[in-house]
């Protein structure tokens, strides 16, 4: 077993990283493990330097503790903290996974997915005056709500990779995929609203631009700005990801109001919509058709309610 002084906390986080781009892993999945891996160094800075190996379960334990009340952020935050110790199992750091030890969170048995609805969307739109910022996170969100793009395909949007003429934009997905997106009128119309206004600060090929002359906008970037319209319209705090949840059920829904007791899905199929989101597996599309079956259930169960019928 290893007890060099280059085992601290500090060079294992390194290595780890260093790790998993070797391994060509996303820049995206990589910056998943820090933002939480170093959330945990946070909360015990005096570990920063210490040997890996000084590390408790009961360390694992208080800071899982802190995330109560936030099951998904809890479950992220310790499968990153997983991710990290069987790395350092495998360099022979340490002689075993302590996490492991510590009971994996459960997530809500809730198998509605949170979606931007149409007049969530409305709202949203309607923080959007006629400024730079206004005209630049219309377009943002409109793109997002149309095209169910991921956060990192928005941000890395360029203008020679867009046809405003045919409506569509190719853009680089997870795992270095290409693939081309449509999208709608209104879009187009946002985006264009948006170039006009903003065209003396393009020397760039940077589609989404900051208030900073040639500055692109970063991922939290539209995190943020997300999170101050959805605050300014009065709703709960809403994602960027959660537009690309919208897009997804209603594609397969095919129609962006709820469905009616009598209805079915009419939509695209799920091999077009995995194709057209960029999705490598079914398991997420199937979460979102759980979603909208379960969704569709409680609307016929209001109309076939044996007590309803009983008392009736």
């Amino acid at each position: 077993m290893s007890n060099k002084a280059s085992d601290s906390l500090s060079n294992v986080l390194e290595k780890f990283y260093l790790d998993r781009m070797v391994g060509e892993r996303s820049q995206k999945t990589i910056q998943f493990y820090k933002e939480r891996l170093e959330a945990f160094v946070k909360q015990f800075p005096q570990l920063a330097d210490r040997p890996f190996s000084e590390i408790t379960v009961e360390h694992i334990e208080q800071h899982l503790l802190s995330k109560n009340g936030h099951a998904y952020a809890k479950s992220a935050t310790y499968r990153s903290l997983r991710a990290l110790w069987y790395f350092a199992v495998k360099r022979k750091i340490v002689p075993e996974n302590i996490v492991v030890q510590v009971g994996a969170p459960k997530l809500p048995k809730d198998t509605t997915i949170p979606i931007v609805k149409k007049e969530d969307l409305e709202l949203l739109l309607q923080t959007c005056g006629r400024t730079f910022l206004g005209y630049r996170d219309r377009a943002i969100m409109l793109t997002l709500y149309d095209t169910g793009m991921r956060l990192s395909e928005l941000t890395g949007m360029r203008f020679s990779n867009l046809d405003l003429e045919n409506m569509t934009i190719k853009i680089l997905g997870k795992g270095n995929k290409k693939r081309t997106l449509s999208f709608d009128e209104s879009v187009r119309a946002a985006i264009l609203h948006y170039i006009y206004d903003t065209k003396t600060r393009f020397e760039t090929d940077v589609i989404w631009l900051t208030e900073e002359k040639n500055k692109g906008i970063t991922n939290k970037g539209v995190e943020e700005m997300v999170a101050r319209r959805s605050k300014a319209a009065g709703l709960s705090r809403i994602h960027p990801h959660m537009f690309r949840h919208a897009c997804a059920v209603n594609l397969l829904r095919g129609d962006v109001r709820e469905l009616n007791e009598d209805e079915e899905l009419h939509g695209m199929d799920i091999d077009s919509v995995m194709k057209y989101l960029g999705q490598e597996t079914l398991t997420v599309l199937q979460g979102y058709l759980k979603s909208l079956k379960s969704e569709h259930a409680s609307k016929l169960h209001k109309k076939y309610s044996p007590a309803a019928k009983f008392f009736g």
